[in-house]
């Protein structure tokens, strides 16, 4: 018989001989199989992450890197930039204040800006409505501040500011004075910066507004009493 025809002879006994699987069977030996190789993928991945979370907790920075092929390099893992910022680079910014500065604080500006050689005290209210009693020995004198941070400033530049020409970096400046012969006399300067900054100071002759005169000449100059308003310790 030629060699084609015991290959087929052959074919057709093997196949005769064949019974198929079991189906069923077939199925949940692949469903097992393929858990299985779920269940070790995520196993892989479980391990790989927990690698890398220890090597970065144990400090990445001293762990020489690894080269594609296995081998360590010759260098390690730069660290953490060292900080460039120096004590007196890193300088604290100035507080600031918005609306009405308290009058208590007002007043602790006040008093530091007073002229050498003046006492002072608070009258009763004072530190609430921001007066101050100064006395150099020659009579009382009541002194106002009120100071806030005013957000729309036009009708503050309409009234008080009203024919007033600013400063060169913006800033406007008014001198009040009572005319002679008002009881008590008494003076004021307002101050307006461009950034909202308004700063007011009254002098009185007397203990009181509406007290009568106790001095023939004002405790401060007026020139005092304007550098007192344009502080910058006001800001």
């Amino acid at each position: 018989m030629p060699i084609e025809e015991d290959f087929t002879e052959a074919l057709r006994t093997t196949l005769k001989t064949f019974e198929p699987p079991n189906a069923a069977t077939l199925l949940q030996s692949c469903v097992r199989n393929g858990r299985r190789r779920r269940r070790r993928r995520v196993a892989a991945v479980t391990l790989s992450g927990a690698a890398v979370l220890a090597l970065v907790g144990t400090g990445a920075a001293g762990v020489p890197g690894l080269l594609s092929d296995g081998r360590t390099a010759d260098r390690t893992l730069p660290g953490p930039a060292a900080s460039t910022t120096t004590g007196s680079a890193s300088t604290t910014a100035k507080p600031t204040f918005t609306g009405t500065l308290p009058a208590d604080r007002a007043l602790a500006t006040l008093t530091e800006l007073l002229p050498t050689g003046l006492t002072h005290s608070s009258p009763p209210g004072g530190r609430q409505s921001g007066q101050l009693w100064v006395d150099d020995g020659h009579g009382k004198s009541l002194l106002e501040v009120h100071v806030s941070r005013q957000t729309s400033t036009a009708s503050i530049r309409g009234h008080v500011f009203a024919g007033t020409s600013p400063s060169a970096d913006g800033t406007l400046i008014a001198s009040r004075q009572a005319p002679p012969g008002t009881e008590p006399g008494h003076a004021a300067v307002d101050v307006l910066h461009p950034d909202g900054l308004y700063v007011t100071i009254m002098l009185w002759q007397a203990p009181g507004q509406n007290a009568p005169s106790t001095r023939t000449t004002p405790i401060l100059t007026p020139a005092q009493l304007r550098a007192i308003a344009t502080s910058l310790r006001w800001q």
